[in-house]
């Protein structure tokens, strides 16, 4: 059972017909144990000691059909590598690529297609944390999160909008103990990391509690880093600070039933390293970004009744941020500050399985999201050698709103012991608004009214089959259309220069996908191996386009973009013995615009990465070393980007597990030495941005931090 969860009271009111009463007993029989992902009565305790690597990677949380595959970044990664940022945790994953902006900043690109493009959406515990396509991955840090789980390829048949390419979620930790004893306080966790690149810092601090049926985790984590370091020299405005918090309460009324309600907010300042025009005539910093969340979430296990599995969830983010940027010519200083407010995403799930009959499972729910942008307020100082000419804030555009209802359903089925069927489907209605004040141009009011009111549907379906060939074998084969509806920022952008507009598009339609995936699953006794094949064609691609408008010169947001997007992944899991584990990953991307016929930018032809461990007698420490590597780009394109070469970045780790060396005393504490970029080797992704109006520099594209050593100390208890 998962630990994404929603209200009890919510059964009664979705399923009281279907759902039969619980034991009044049922606590006292079945004592409620809660590990840290899966709540199960009988499930062993994890306590975050060091333990070998399983052959088979672990499950994910988060709805998926069995024929798609899904990578998991389990807790026991994240520990081992000591990561600040949340990018460094992404990297790992097959076809990711990390196009890095700064200390934490940056986006990634998941089968060729960019988070920043709305292509790709992230979740948190299973809801949608939709807000800051740019920068979401600064609002979540490594020590928060207890797996990270990566969807490769689309999945609107589940989600609905914007995922094209797959999709990112990350499970946040929980508390766990006995709830079945008075309620105390049970244990928690502290741990310090220190990278030595950049003097980085990551400080986090838990107390949980558990009993009586009710489980405590309370949570504050804060990092910062100066500006780091790459091979050849130090990147300014590099650096970052942040800190957050939240508190998670749980209760199981019995032990198939969890309630959770939970709040959390984040803040970071951080700067935008690698900007065109090059530091230190441009400085752009992120201060503050901020989000304010909240959560509440059942989920109910009922053997026997009609509806076995019953899941709901309402959350509520708020985001806020402001953009101070610098700019510096031979006559002036300009300071400008864009303080951008809200979004406001309200939403939330429910859904309900099914056994209709013999060995089939079926998921019917809905969803819906509600998301408000207030207009973004903007100021600015001039500064020359004789004057400093001053703006307060103002509204620089208006309000707009965006509303989305979706209804799906997904079937799997198992006509035999060999064969399992999948399917989905699902509709999306979108209603988008905006108010027709301030804009930048009265000018620009015949151009709003017409796209005031929009109303847009879609539906996408998904087929999948798995045959178990043998005992080892397990062949798969899937297709599956996916869409992504323009966000309010493409359909009601606007700017007046003076000499040119940009201006809403009352016709803009979805973006549109066709996905196909043949693979294989090889489930070894002592090792693991995932093949898949994919090809996506893409249509409908958002892009500007020069036009005119009322005589004037002008860009319009179009529906003329077309993408095909074809590779291969693979990843595997070796034990060659109880002591020595092998581990990896390759990706291969091709991919194209159909439009013009050149090759989509920021593609990584070939990537991957592998490992080897080591563990020691009595799990008392283990030893690892993994090498990123990637092929360097021969085809791009010239028009927008630089190319990246080739790369093998080695990095080493050594955990030790203090407890059992010999220090009883010091009970659950581990300590973590990290070094990467062992040979501080000078590179950039191929996904890193670039800007071709100015000379190729360490900058333009940004280089990846040089060698850095780190050291973790964390203690559980």
């Amino acid at each position: 059972m998962q630990r994404s969860l929603l209200h009890a009271t919510l059964a009664g009111t979705l399923g009281a017909g279907l759902l039969p009463a619980a034991p009044a007993n049922a606590q006292s029989e079945n004592a409620a144990t809660l590990p840290v992902i899966h709540v199960k009565p009988e499930a062993e305790r994890d306590d975050g000691r060091l333990r070998a690597m399983t052959v088979e990677p672990p499950a994910a949380t988060i709805d998926h059909a069995v024929t798609q595959p899904v990578t998991v970044v389990e807790r026991q990664d994240i520990d081992r590598t000591n990561p600040l940022s949340t990018l460094d945790v992404l990297s790992r994953v097959p076809n990711v690529t990390v196009n890095r902006t700064g200390g934490i900043a940056g986006t990634i690109f998941l089968r060729g297609l960019n988070t920043n493009d709305m292509r790709v959406p992230m979740f948190i515990d299973g809801d949608r944390f939709r807000g800051r396509n740019t920068l979401q991955f600064m609002l979540i840090a490594p020590s928060e999160i207890e797996q990270v789980e990566v969807v490769r390829g689309p999945d609107s048949a589940r989600f609905g909008s914007d995922g094209m390419g797959g999709l990112i979620n990350f499970v946040t930790k929980r508390a766990h103990g006995n709830l079945d004893h008075p309620f105390s306080i049970t244990g928690g966790e502290v741990s310090t990391t220190y990278q030595s690149n950049g003097h980085g810092v990551q400080a986090t601090t838990a107390i949980e509690g558990s009993g009586d049926g009710f489980d405590l985790r309370a949570y504050a984590t804060g990092r910062r880093a100066s500006d780091y370091d790459s091979a050849n020299g130090k990147v300014p405005n590099s650096d970052f600070r942040g800190a957050s918090g939240g508190i998670t309460l749980g209760y199981m009324p019995d032990a198939q039933q969890r309630i959770e309600f939970s709040v959390r907010s984040a803040y970071v300042e951080a700067g935008l390293a690698g900007a065109s025009p090059p530091y230190p005539q441009s400085v752009s910093r992120y201060e503050p970004l901020k989000v304010k969340q909240a959560r509440l979430a059942y989920d109910g296990n009922f053997e026997g009744a009609p509806v076995s599995r019953l899941k709901a969830s309402l959350y509520v983010d708020e985001f806020d941020t402001t953009l101070p940027t610098r700019t510096t010519t031979s006559s002036k200083v300009t300071q400008s500050y864009s303080h951008v407010i809200g979004p406001v995403a309200t939403g939330g799930s429910v859904a309900a399985t099914l056994r209709p009959w013999g060995d089939t499972q079926t998921t019917v729910g809905l969803d819906f999201m509600h998301e408000r942008r207030p207009g973004s307020e903007s100021r600015s100082k001039v500064t020359t050698a004789t004057s400093v000419t001053s703006t307060d804030y103002k509204q620089t555009g208006p309000d707009t709103y965006q509303t989305n209802v979706g209804a799906f359903v997904t079937t799997e089925w198992k006509p035999t012991s060999r064969w399992t069927v999948t399917a989905g489907g699902r509709f999306d209605w979108f209603h988008s608004d905006v108010k027709l004040s301030p804009l930048p141009s009265q000018n620009l009011l015949p151009a709003f009214r017409a796209a005031r009111n929009q109303n847009e549907t879609a539906t996408t379906g998904s087929l999948g089959l798995s045959y178990q060939a043998t005992q080892v074998v397990e062949l798969l084969g899937s297709v599956g259309t996916s869409f992504r509806m323009p966000w309010t920022s493409e359909l009601f952008t606007s700017s007046y220069t003076g000499s040119s507009y940009t201006f809403p598009n009352p016709n803009l339609k979805p973006e549109r996908g066709v996905n196909a995936e043949l693979g294989t699953r090889l489930h070894f006794e002592d090792a693991s191996f995932g093949l898949t094949m994919f090809r996506s064609n893409y249509r409908n691609f958002i892009e500007s386009v020069t036009t005119t408008y009322m005589g004037l010169p002008a860009t319009q947001r179009q529906n003329v973009g077309r993408a095909r997007i074809q590779g291969v992944e693979t990843d595997w899991r070796w034990q060659l013995t109880r002591q020595w584990n092998v581990y990896g990953n390759a990706s291969y991307l091709h991919a194209t615009n159909r439009s013009t016929g050149t090759p989509l930018k920021s593609i990584a032809p070939l990537s991957g990465l592998l490992g080897l461990q080591y563990m020691g007698p009595g799990q008392a420490y283990a030893l690892s070393g993994e090498m990123q590597w990637a092929k360097g780009q021969t085809r791009y394109d010239a028009s927008s980007e630089y190319p990246s070469a080739g790369f093998g970045v080695v990095n080493l780790y050594a955990q030790f597990q203090l407890d059992r060396l010999g220090l009883p005393q010091l009970r659950n504490t581990q300590v973590v030495l990290g070094v990467n970029n062992v040979f501080d080797r000078a590179y950039r992704t191929a996904a890193t941005s670039s800007n071709v109006a100015y000379a190729m520099t360490d900058l333009n594209p940004l280089l990846e931090p040089g060698r850095s050593v780190s050291l973790t100390l964390r203690t559980r208890f």
